[in-house]
């Protein structure tokens, strides 16, 4: 049984383990260095009451994360969001990020969200299978905008927008 925590202090430690692993092992996030629970904090805490953060369990196990974050701090973008889903290794391929991707999704429509972006590596393509299953559109494609592993990386955009 899925079910899905707002984030609070208590899930913090399971989180940034999660996210680092991303940042040590692979090119889904573009920092370098892993983060403390104090800079995961300023990740998963928004301040702003629309952008919102979820844990992801499966029976009593976090096994992921997701967020509904600012996609720019300008008020012309005050109904567009970014979505990004983060799971434990091993829990990859079982439909919990699809899961995660509709439960944001239908937070984001009760919150009066218009359009929501995925901002992805462009080599994480069980990423953009994901967001191209549930829906999102490839609206950009940034070449060589990151370096990672003394590699060049693409970052693509997807973009769903939300009906009412």
């Amino acid at each position: 049984m899925i079910r899905f925590e707002q984030v609070n202090d208590t899930h913090l430690d399971d989180i940034t383990t999660i996210y680092n692993s991303y940042i040590l092992n692979t090119t889904a996030t573009f920092n370098i260095l892993p983060l403390t629970m104090e800079e995961m904090k300023h990740i998963v805490y928004s301040g702003h009451q629309r952008f919102k953060s979820y844990a992801i369990f499966d029976q009593d196990v976090l096994v992921g994360y997701v967020l509904l974050a600012r996609y720019k701090a300008r008020e012309a973008y005050d109904k567009t969001a970014e979505v990004t889903v983060y799971l434990k290794t091993g829990c990859e391929g079982k439909g919990l990020g699809t899961q995660a991707i509709q439960f944001i999704e239908q937070l984001a429509v009760q919150l009066d969200f218009r359009a929501l972006l995925a901002v992805i590596c462009a080599e994480n393509t069980e990423s953009v299978h994901m967001f191209e299953k549930s829906s999102y559109f490839k609206c950009g494609h940034f070449r060589e905008v990151g370096e990672k592993f003394g590699r060049l990386l693409d970052v693509v955009v997807y973009e769903k927008i939300l009906s009412k």
